[in-house]
């Protein structure tokens, strides 16, 4: 039996957050969700949500990302991206406080 703690609380974040958390502007931010948005394959159709001022994107596919976006950008080392693993980057994140296996 697993029991996990969450810490974090909710994976959805609002631009004005996600532009506090990474220490950027509203633009870029923007900027950024439209290219998640772009790589739907690999992020899913819920990663980025809303229009305007409810727009609200994955905190963990924003996280994911910002790590790999000059990569994802170019076509050759496209193919040399790890997948995507929402789970090891919550984890990674510090969201679950203890794991009892």
């Amino acid at each position: 039996m697993t029991v996990i703690q969450q810490m974090y609380g909710n994976p959805v974040m609002n631009v004005k957050g996600i532009c506090e958390q990474f220490h950027i502007s509203d633009r870029t931010a923007r900027k950024y969700m439209k290219e998640i948005e772009a790589n739907r394959g690999r992020y899913g159709e819920f990663a980025v949500m809303g229009e305007g001022t409810l727009k609200r994107v994955n905190y963990l596919a924003f996280t994911d990302y910002w790590k790999f976006k000059n990569r994802l950008a170019d076509k050759n080392a496209r193919k040399h991206v790890p997948e995507y693993k929402p789970q090891e980057i919550a984890k990674a994140l510090g969201f679950y406080g203890t794991e009892t296996l």
